[in-house]
Formats: structure tokens, sequence, C-alpha cells
């Protein structure tokens, strides 16, 4: 790619940005989904009938040696299909919002790149939060569920259609700190790689977005433990109950399950991420 960074396209249309974005979403979930898998195993432990893992290679080898290889990627169909609309919604709202609050003026607006995005991932999450539902029944030990349709079909009869949406509010609630500290320390980081240390735009793309993923991922894992709880579970108590009652039960530590392979995920799928788009929006200008 160009040696160019994010500002040399910002007159580009929302329409490219809308396609860099799905291509990114495609890019991260295709790579990531299988540690994705581990880190939702690893957060329903605790729930009756769930298997109990030592850490992240305990749990992935025993995916692959009781399950195969395979149930690594079941639900990811689910979680493709919704990455499309979604991340195109997520990286056209997010220039959307930073085009008409200043966000291109010079210097750097770090509190500007944080509200954006998190104005961003509540459009990205309203549309995913059903399919992040199906994505993870089907991830689950023992799932009945194989296809999208029928996983769809047996939530709906049994628990209603609300169900697909009960996790929106938490969802939203963990997204957008996550989001603005995600944003925020990408450009922060980015602008420092390439105005003060000089590295080249791959480069800067790249450790950037890990940055932003390790940090935002770390921070925002308790809510992605009451979420996953949510969705798996079907409860629709709410956010506080269901935060309280996993403290009651099982502990503060239980609230961090999953969080090395949350960091884990987001590390490298935020670099994934945010380097395809900023190489499509490149190709695309």
């Amino acid at each position: 790619m160009a040696d160019h960074d994010l500002e040399a396209f910002e007159h580009m249309g929302y329409a490219q940005a809308m396609l860099a974005g799905a291509a990114a979403g495609i890019s991260e979930h295709l790579f990531m989904f299988p540690v994705d898998t581990v880190k939702t195993r690893l957060q329903v432990i605790g729930v009756p009938g769930m298997p109990i893992y030592r850490g992240v290679l305990h749990a992935f080898n025993s995916i692959v040696r009781r399950e195969g290889i395979a149930h690594l990627y079941k639900g990811l169909p689910a979680i493709l299909l919704g990455a499309v609309p979604s991340h195109a919604a997520y990286f056209a709202t997010y220039e959307f919002v930073k085009d008409h609050i200043g966000g291109r003026a010079p210097g750097h607006h770090p509190l500007i790149n944080g509200f954006a995005g998190a104005c961003a991932v509540m459009a990205h999450d309203a549309i995913v939060t059903p399919l992040d539902v199906v994505k993870q029944r089907m991830q689950v030990y023992k799932s009945q569920h194989n296809t999208i349709v029928s996983c769809v079909r047996s939530i709906v009869r049994q628990e209603g259609a609300g169900v697909l949406f009960a996790s929106y509010p938490v969802t939203v609630a963990m997204n957008v700190p996550f989001m603005a500290v995600h944003f925020a320390t990408y450009e922060s980081v980015k602008l420092h790689l390439t105005d003060h240390m000089h590295c080249p735009s791959i480069t800067s793309h790249l450790m950037a977005g890990a940055a932003a993923g390790a940090l935002g991922g770390f921070v925002s894992t308790p809510f992605d433990v009451v979420k996953t709880r949510i969705q798996v579970n079907g409860d629709t108590s709410g956010l506080r109950h269901v935060l309280a009652t996993i403290a009651e039960r099982e502990g503060y530590r239980a609230l961090f399950q999953g969080a090395i392979a949350r960091c884990m995920y987001f590390t490298p799928s935020a670099a994934i991420c945010w380097t395809t788009y900023e190489a499509f929006k490149a190709w695309l200008a």
C-alpha cells in the first residue's frame, strides 16, 4: 500500500468507506473466528452443563480433540452474514461523524475520534446483535444448532424473538467505552508512529490497530462476559442483575474469564481490520 495515512482519503465518499469496512469485517472474522469460539467457551464456564477449561490452550485442544477442528468454526456463517452490513455501517458512521464534528481539522482530536467511535458502534451493534446471538448459540458445547435458520427458528419458537435483541443494551454498554478507547488509541498511536517515528503506513496501521484492540478488549471484558451469558442462556433480566449474579455466585474473577483469549482475539483482529480498511480505502480512492 502507498505511504499515505487516513487523512489522505478524507474526501472519499461514504460508499467507499462502507465497501472498505465490509472487506475489513470479513477479513477480521475469517482469520480470528477460532479464537472467538475459545473465548465464548471460557466465558460460559460456570453455566450448568458447560465443560471446565484451564485456559486458552486447554480449551482449544479440548475442542479439537473432542469435537473436531470444524467446531472451531461453527457459527462463522452467522457472523459473516452480519459482518458485511454491520462493518459497512460502522466505518461509514465513523467517517460521517468525524466529518461533521471537526474531526478533519488540523491537529489531534482524541475526544472527537472517541465520540465518533462510540456512535459507530451503536450502528454496528443494532445490525449484528441478533446474528451474534445465533453465532454464540452455535459455538457452545453440544450445540444442537447446525444452521442459521434452524437456530433462529428454535430461539423464536421456544423463547420469543425478543431474545435475539435482549443483549443489545449490554452490548452497547460494553462497546461504547470499548470503541471510544479503541478509536482514540488507534488514531493517537497511528499519529505518533507516522509523524514522530516516520513509520511506513502499513506498519503504523498494524501497530496502532493492535494496541487499540488489546487495550479496548481487556478493559471491556466484564461486559463481554455478561453479554455472552445473556446470549447463551436467553437471560433477559438485564445487565445489573446478571453482573451481580456472576459476582455473587462465582466471584469477581469470573468477570474476567476469557480476558486473555479476548486480547488474543482483538490484538490481531484489530490490526487486520484497520490495515484492510485503510488498504481498501487507498485502493478505492
